[in-house]
């Protein structure tokens, strides 16, 4: 009964590990179109919801008033595409749902200027994740800043 016991408290402990592995292709890859919606600094990765807003009141209202600009689309075979306001990109992506890692491989079709740099720049530099099927934000190396995307766009 004990050996039952043991074998039996390994297996729960082993389904519950395994729930907490993200399904990264329900996330980024759900055919969502994912628009971005500011941009934060964060002291704590594990409490990211205490950040400060990077990007001013009027460069956010710029970003949130089309929903033709500042997207970007991931696919199940790994392919990405994107549109700022002046550029488009395209490339690969990868994530690990194990430890939230991400990795992005984007070239522009011309050189990226103000916002539309900011927005590249920032989706080319993320290497962690976090999100769900409605909210990602993808963070720099330092997990000190990241870009957040919506799958709403808020326009007027």
């Amino acid at each position: 009964m004990k050996k039952y016991l043991s074998y039996l408290g390994l297996c729960l402990a082993f389904l519950l590990y395994g729930c907490n592995e993200d399904d990264v292709f329900e996330i980024f890859a759900n055919g969502q179109t994912w628009y971005w919606s500011s941009s934060y600094d964060t002291t704590n990765w594990e409490d990211d919801n205490k950040w400060d807003m990077t990007l001013s009141i009027d460069d956010v209202a710029r970003i949130n008033s089309t929903k033709d600009s500042y997207y970007v689309r991931f696919s199940d075979d790994g392919t990405v595409e994107g549109k700022g306001n002046a550029i488009t990109f395209s490339g690969r992506w990868s994530a690990n749902g194990e430890d939230h890692s991400f990795s992005i491989n984007i070239k522009s079709d011309r050189t990226p200027s103000g916002l539309d740099k900011t927005f590249f720049d920032e989706i080319s530099n993320a290497k962690f994740y976090r999100g769900d099927a409605t909210l990602i934000k993808l963070f720099n190396i330092d997990k000190n800043h990241f870009i957040q995307f919506s799958t709403i766009r808020m326009t007027k």
